[in-house]
């Protein structure tokens, strides 16, 4: 996140360059330090929706599923009506199946060819034909084979491990074209349908056992390792996800789109440097998720210790060399150190070489403390209490002490106020572009921040740590994927 941590001190100091008093080499002043509790932030709740093209997991089944659809006895005749009815055999054979979603149904659908072969007994005596058996065929011996349209329907979950589980009936068997011998008044189609059905609830049963072994493990441990890999924003520090918890919405879905929600809980940070032992912890299991919009709220502390402010505004102004408008003071820094003296205060010490008309002074130093205040509403910051600390053993200091406390709060009040509304404007459309993204096994990541503000700024004894808002929504497209 591109908000600038240090930009409020940097107009403080840039404030004070101006101001002809100095505390020369005083001793450092003794503040009552009484730490006050950093808030805690909530999670981050972020509510993805995803999409997926269900055409990866039709192919699969097409892999899968077995094209060939026989009776149990092929080549021999299966008997249907005892021995006194016909006997046959069929095969049946599957075409490319086709899917699509309805809620959360996963609906299968193919046409399928069959052929059937068998012969009748027109009158049995005792349990055997006394008649030579009347054969018949149908969809064979160069007959074009009859049509029918087979269906199933597939009740989707995920489950807790990253799977699938499906409970799938056979939905459809209908006939296009029957297969019926009129000479013998015999409809043998709704017979074949008939026995059809235990090969076909085969089948179901063969979709679900291939659905426990089909798994978005890989996809979800690759994203998993994404969000827990901090993410640099160049030229000014890390942001880590920190999530802990995985949700799932129902699924839900129309044609050859399946939807539902990811939901995430984090406790996302930004600092300056990046966390060198941050391990990734293991995926955990997925959860039932019951929201369905696609906002989120990320909360967010940014931290940065004093050691790093310190280096990143030593960096910019050692050597500086600044004047009064009159030209008869004059300043050259040489080291500025930051700390934080607890009780949310600042504490500013500059080194420096100090012109003040024909008076100079080399390393003299400067102590200032301050305490920042970030009104949320206006969304800005001002430095109050500011003060020009003096041990008061120099005369030079005694006699103007009162005089350079009044102009060093009204310049640093001046110089110090900071509007953030332009700087975070500004953040929105760049983290907007930090979430266009692909990720892992062709998934593509898109979002906006539509707000993004301050909540607070605490300088405790140890960290600058500043809290923001980001409220905006994400999705996620998955077209062409692969399973474990």
């Amino acid at each position: 996140m591109k908000i600038r941590i240090n930009q409020f001190v940097g107009l403080l100091l840039l404030s004070t360059l101006f101001i002809s008093s100095c505390k020369l080499h005083s001793e450092l002043p003794t503040i009552i330090t009484e730490e006050i509790p950093v808030p805690t932030l909530e999670s981050s709740v972020i509510q993805i929706p995803v999409e997926v093209n269900l055409q990866p997991i039709i192919n699969f089944a097409n892999s899968k599923t077995d094209k060939v659809i026989r009776n149990p006895e092929y080549p021999n005749f299966s008997t249907f009506e005892g021995v006194e009815g016909p006997r046959a055999n069929y095969d049946v054979l599957i075409e490319t199946l086709t899917g699509s979603m309805q809620g959360n149904n996963f609906n299968v659908g193919t046409t399928a060819a069959y052929g059937i072969v068998g012969d009748y007994c027109s009158e049995i005596v005792w349990g055997k034909c006394i008649h030579p058996r009347i054969p018949f065929s149908c969809g064979t011996n160069g007959e074009g084979k009859r049509k029918v349209k087979i269906g199933f329907s597939s009740k989707v979950e995920i489950t807790s491990s990253y799977g699938l589980k499906t409970q799938t009936v056979v939905s459809e068997v209908t006939p296009i074209d029957p297969c019926k011998m009129t000479f013998l008044k015999i409809n043998m189609t709704n017979k074949i349908m008939e026995a059809m059905r235990p090969s076909l609830n085969d089948c179901a049963k063969f979709i679900d056992e291939q659905s426990k072994s089909t798994s978005f493990k890989s996809i979800a441990l690759d994203a998993w390792k994404e969000l827990w890999t901090p993410i640099e924003i160049e030229g000014y520090g890390f942001l880590c996800i920190n999530p802990n918890e995985i949700s799932v919405s129902q699924l839900n879905g129309k044609g050859q789109t399946l939807k539902f929600n990811i939901g995430l809980r984090a406790n996302p940070k930004f600092t300056l440097t990046k966390d060198s032992v941050l391990k990734t912890p293991a995926l955990p299991a997925l959860k039932t998720n019951t929201k369905s919009n696609s906002e989120f709220v990320f909360n967010m502390p940014i931290e940065s210790n004093y050691a790093e402010l310190t280096t990143a505004l030593t960096k910019n102004l050692k050597d500086k060399i600044f004047q009064s408008d009159d030209g008869k003071q004059t300043i050259l820094i040489h080291q500025i150190s930051i700390s934080g003296k607890g009780n949310s205060i600042i504490f500013l010490e500059m080194n420096c070489d100090l012109k003040m008309g024909i008076k100079k002074f080399k390393n003299a130093t400067l102590y200032f403390t301050m305490k920042p205040i970030y009104d949320s509403k206006t969304q800005t910051l001002e430095l109050h209490n500011v003060k020009l600390e003096s041990d008061k053993k120099n005369i030079l200091l005694q006699a103007g002490t009162e005089l350079f406390q009044k102009t060093i709060a009204q310049k640093i009040q001046e110089f110090g106020k900071t509007d953030f509304k332009p700087i975070l404007e500004s953040n929105k459309k760049s983290i907007s572009a930090q979430l266009q993204k692909q990720l892992a096994n062709n998934a593509q990541l898109s979002g906006q921040i539509n707000q993004l503000k301050i909540l607070g700024v605490y300088p405790t004894e140890n960290n600058f740590i500043i809290h923001t808002q980001a409220i905006g929504v994400l999705s996620l497209k998955m077209s062409d994927y692969s399973f474990e």
